[in-house]
């Protein structure tokens, strides 16, 4: 071979390879990054679709216990909702399974049932930490 025979066969692959990164990315599509106010209007959309939220909401805490106790899914939702951020991972992530349950609309008390299976098999997993 050349000299010059191996520039132009190496030139040749690289402008295949842009060729078909090129083809791809005509293809590929990027994927939906949601802004923090989004996720707030669409978490308010939501709660108030919740039975007992907006009572809970403007309650005064001598009155919110016996409110939580007549709206538990009010009221778990609020939980979930105030508690997002936890500075262990697993932790953060068992609410936020929850959370983003209750944005897509689950039913709640399905909700619950999963997040209470995931904390105590967590507090049992972490009982002597």
């Amino acid at each position: 071979m050349s000299r010059l025979a191996l520039p132009l066969f190496s030139w040749y692959n690289s402008a295949q390879c842009v060729s078909k990164e090129r083809k791809n990315m005509d293809t590929f599509t990027i994927p939906a990054i949601h802004t923090r106010q989004y996720l707030q209007e669409k978490e308010a959309a939501v709660l108030h679709t919740i039975p007992g939220v907006d009572l809970l909401l403007g309650a005064y805490s001598d009155e919110r216990h016996k409110l939580e106790t007549q709206y538990p899914d009010a009221a778990f939702a609020l939980r979930i909702v105030s508690d997002l951020f936890f500075p262990d991972r697993e932790l953060a992530s068992i609410h936020m399974e929850a959370y983003s349950a209750i944005l897509n609309g689950e039913n709640i008390p399905d909700i619950r049932f999963r997040y209470q299976r995931e904390m105590d098999a967590y507090h049992q997993r972490h009982l002597w930490d």
